[in-house]
């Protein structure tokens, strides 16, 4: 999503979850377009239906890290573990503009009918799969259901940030810490392709006399 288009939508949603939580307006179009300060027409650019720009937080969220990554400089040449770490808290900054909102949807049809859950897991696919990670450890990291099990922890840690009582939900700060920490010591570590090279070099090298077998004999012949 490109800033302009970033910049037209956050208001709008804004204005709809903000007409959502109030007692005495009806989630309508007008009255969106009434609380955002913007015209139909960029109401219509973007949305169908009041319903829509609702659900858009949630769609807005990872267009809003991609942002902000785009514009911090040196992002790229982050760790995994500071991008990793990074993803997370702009998520919950995020989501924290409207925390009530997200306690009360968080697991609802709202928040189902946003592109959130495919969103998040291709965040973690493209970490995952980024130049940070041994190729041979991508053999497994680069799998469909590990991002789909880490966009389950991430949404895991919402639903603890959403219940955080702590100040400044301190005790999901940690959380992430820890998490994030061990994650990217386990995806990064390069046992593993090491492990594999001395493996290959012990087999061409032949010093287990390998060779001698007649079936491996025959194989390398």
């Amino acid at each position: 999503m490109d800033p302009d288009t970033f910049a037209e939508q956050k208001p709008l949603t804004d204005a709809a979850v903000a007409v959502f939580q109030s007692d005495d307006l009806p989630l309508t179009r007008a009255a969106i377009i009434a609380r955002s300060g913007l015209d139909g027409a960029t109401f219509d650019r973007h949305f169908d239906t009041p319903d829509d720009a609702l659900t858009a937080f949630y769609d807005l969220l990872v267009p809003q890290y991609r942002l902000i990554a785009a514009s911090t400089e040196g992002f790229d040449a982050f760790s995994l573990e500071e991008r990793l770490g990074a993803f997370h808290y702009i998520l919950l900054d995020g989501l924290g503009e409207q925390r009530a909102f997200v306690q009360a949807t968080f697991d609802t049809a709202v928040r189902r009918r946003s592109t959130f859950r495919a969103d998040v897991r291709a965040v973690h696919r493209a970490l995952f799969t980024s130049a940070d990670v041994p190729n041979t450890n991508q053999l497994v990291t680069g799998l469909w259901p590990v991002h789909a099990v880490m966009t389950e922890i991430t949404f895991a840690l919402v639903r603890q940030w959403t219940g955080d009582d702590s100040p400044d939900q301190q005790t999901t700060t940690a959380l992430v810490d820890k998490l994030v920490a061990f994650v990217a010591e386990l995806v990064t570590f390069g046992g593993v392709q090491r492990g594999v090279d001395l493996a290959w070099y012990v087999v061409q090298a032949d010093l287990l006399g390998l060779k001698r077998l007649p079936l491996i004999g025959r194989w390398f012949g």
